[in-house]
């Protein structure tokens, strides 16, 4: 190994790291802030009865899934199953722990 291969692999490395640093990570940074985006209104709407249609209907924009062709029932009923069964494993649990009898 002579001294221009190893400027070349040092070189390389940092290309590299600066590749990653610089154009990776903030696409990957923008890609997870649209997942919580998503889940947070998600878990909104499921929990509290946040309806965006209600938000933006002053403005005259209709989210209507219907409207748009877009249902997304295969992917949310899994989740809305497993959220459900945490649900009731936990009121299981809240009601069997023993409460004060300080009165």
């Amino acid at each position: 190994m002579d001294l221009t291969s190893l400027i070349e692999i040092v070189i390389a490395i940092a290309v590299v790291y600066f590749f990653i640093k610089f154009i990776v990570n903030p696409i990957l940074r923008i890609i997870i802030g649209i997942i919580i985006f998503l889940v947070l209104i998600y878990l909104l709407q499921r929990f509290l009865g946040f309806n965006i249609d209600q938000i933006f209907s002053p403005f005259g924009v209709s989210l209507n899934s219907s409207k748009w062709g877009v249902n997304f029932d295969a992917i949310l009923s899994p989740v809305n199953y497993y959220i459900d069964q945490v649900k009731s494993f936990l009121n299981f649990i809240w009601g069997n722990i023993p409460k004060s009898t300080k009165s």
